[in-house]
């Protein structure tokens, strides 16, 4: 696959600088790129690596056949999906390093649509500035671990998100224990987050806090918010066991209404040996409304790169504000799947 120490070292230090993967979740797989995934179904696994040309590219690929039982229409159903990121990326002799990342989605449940992102980037001393959908990337640097297996937390979000299919820059920097993190997307919605995180001995530590500018459009597609958002999130990790701690506010805000949203997510992670477990909850309050969730996730690893995934999810939220509708949400599923990556 490759010749040569120098360029083995090489991309060694690309993988284990720039990737970031935890053992108690799956987080974002991304090398040196912006983090383009926000689903909670993400690479494990560690991607491939080989030269083509003097740039280094990396690529993982994900194959997840779930069967899926819902509580609430009492159905069943197998719902293929398949999740796949290329990225490539070569350092210039002034120490820039410019690279382009590329996420492919396609998911049966999803009325067998196919969805993808991109972006372009350029990194140096002074940190990385990213361009095309990179929306998610402050989301990505300051979220709260993602849950085991096919758990999947819902309303653990702000609801005025940058537009997700709208280009826009991102900048990172990363000051010893410390990463901040800006994006502003086409129409000037703006997210901004900082990460503390300092291992010590045994134990790690992580703090993020993030604010949101930007707009909601409520389910009847009449009523437009501009939304502001503050985020707080605390993780603690010792040996197998972590622990986290999500507290949100949000107001929403339009010429014919406007109300106040708050919320706290909190989960526990842990490993032994082949088995990884996890259990999450969520509790909100919109104008007087009340949202709330859980997930229980169980990850059993089989072989490299294969996995057997379980998971419950349950949520329910009938919010509005002055009578404007803002969730119309009732989730039960368990979800079981084969799960292969590489």
């Amino acid at each position: 696959m490759m010749s040569g120490p120098r360029n083995t070292l090489h991309v060694l230090a690309v993988l284990l600088g720039g990737l970031t993967l935890s053992a108690l979740s799956t987080g974002p797989a991304q090398a040196q790129g912006p983090g383009l995934n926000p689903d909670s179904l993400s690479f494990f696994e560690e991607p491939l690596a080989f030269r083509i040309f003097g740039f280094t590219a990396t690529y993982n690929q994900l194959v997840d056949v779930p069967l899926v039982h819902d509580f609430t229409d009492d159905d069943n159903g197998v719902y293929p999906r398949t999740l796949f990121q290329g990225t490539i990326e070569r350092q210039l002799p002034n120490a820039v390093t410019i690279g382009a990342t590329y996420l492919g989605d396609y998911d049966r449940i999803e009325d067998d649509e196919y969805e993808d992102r991109w972006a372009v980037y350029g990194s140096s001393i002074w940190g990385r500035l990213s361009g095309g959908e990179v929306n998610e990337s402050v989301r990505e640097a300051t979220r709260r671990w993602r849950g085991t297996g096919n758990a999947d937390l819902e309303f653990d979000d702000v609801l005025g998100t940058l537009l997700e299919d709208d280009l826009g820059v991102a900048y990172h920097l990363r000051l010893s224990a410390y990463t901040l993190e800006a994006a502003i997307d086409e129409d000037g919605n703006s997210d901004f987050g900082i990460t503390y995180e300092r291992p010590n001995k045994y134990v790690d530590i992580r703090f993020t806090g993030r604010l949101t500018n930007s707009e909601f459009l409520s389910l009847d597609n009449t009523t437009v918010f501009d939304t502001f958002a503050a985020g707080f999130v605390t993780q603690v990790e010792y040996g197998s066991f972590a622990v986290d701690l999500g507290l949100g506010y949000e107001h929403l805000d339009s010429a014919t209404a406007d109300g106040n949203r708050y919320y706290v997510s909190a989960g526990a992670h842990y490993k032994v040996r082949r088995l990884t477990v996890s259990a999450e909850g969520h509790w909100g309050e919109i104008d007087g409304d009340t949202e709330k969730s859980a997930s229980l996730g169980l990850r059993y690893d089989i072989a490299r790169g294969m996995s057997a995934n379980l998971g419950y999810n349950y949520a329910r939220s009938n919010a509005a504000i002055d009578g404007i509708r803002i969730q119309n949400v009732d989730i039960s599923e368990l979800i079981a799947s084969m799960r292969y990556e590489f």
